[in-house]
């Protein structure tokens, strides 16, 4: 019996040793620290919109401005193309047709300039929804270009620079501390847009970097906001967080004390 004990301690305290190793060894698996992540990539148009066809792969913060470009160059709004509040459907013709008209100007700029935006919905619609095919016969003679000279001894009209229109602004509201004990302000106007259409805007401004501005369309309110940190668009029926680069524009134009910088 004396011989047989150590080898039976061994085999009774080996078991519990052997378990609690392994146990060690996945805890220790488990809590050993982990490879960073690859940093995603931006999110695509297609993955955070629905029913996206013609802008496929596109980043998805450029869908908004894209639509207010093809907007702004046929003279419509959003409801042109899309059903109010319901923008992933296809019942209206208009965006079958946008689709389309995307398509062959991709094409055209593909096949003809090496890829590069040459040629965009503004160069044939000028405003319009009908493209004007054919010149327009006047009989008065054309006006020059703006900026250019009518003759050898006109200059070109000299406009101030950036810095010193807010240096004007600045002596405007009475100096740098004066604008600075400036908390808030209300801005209320009318935009021009959309082929002559007027839309009343207003814009509210809180110090030190909060921003949020309106603009009433026929088919509901177009919003832009940001709070200091994230900034954000709406329309009817979505809501768009912006990205990184558009925070930054946000943050610009949210700063009340700019001019003083």
């Amino acid at each position: 019996m004396n011989g047989n004990r150590p080898n039976f301690w061994i085999a009774v305290c080996g078991t519990p040793l052997c378990v609690w190793l392994a146990m060690a060894g996945a805890w220790a698996q488990s809590s050993a620290p982990k490879a960073p992540a690859a940093p995603a990539g931006p999110k695509l148009a297609e993955e955070e919109f629905k029913n996206i066809q013609a802008l496929k792969g596109i980043p998805a913060d450029q869908v908004i401005p894209s639509m207010q470009f093809i907007a702004a160059s046929l003279g419509v709004e959003c409801e042109f193309c899309h059903v109010a509040h319901a923008n992933e459907k296809d019942d209206k013709k208009p965006k079958v047709t946008a689709r389309k008209m995307i398509a062959m100007m991709m094409a055209i700029n593909k096949d003809n300039f090496e890829g590069h935006r040459e040629v965009t919905c503004y160069s044939c619609h000028r405003g319009s929804t009908d493209p004007v095919g054919t010149p327009i016969i006047s009989g008065e003679e054309p006006k020059p270009e703006s900026g250019q000279r009518k003759g050898s001894g006109e200059e070109k009209a000299v406009f101030p620079a950036a810095d010193q229109l807010l240096d004007r602004y600045l002596v405007a509201v009475g100096g740098a501390e004066a604008l600075k004990k400036i908390t808030s302000r209300v801005q209320r106007g009318t935009l021009i847009a959309f082929g002559g259409r007027h839309f009343p805007v207003d814009v509210y401004s809180k110090a030190p970097d909060k921003r949020f501005s309106v603009m009433r369309l026929q088919g509901g309110d177009s919003v832009t906001a940001f709070n200091g940190k994230q900034g954000w668009l709406s329309v009817p029926g979505h809501v768009h967080m912006m990205s990184a680069a558009e925070n930054d524009a946000a943050r610009i134009d949210a700063d009340l004390y700019l001019p003083a910088h």
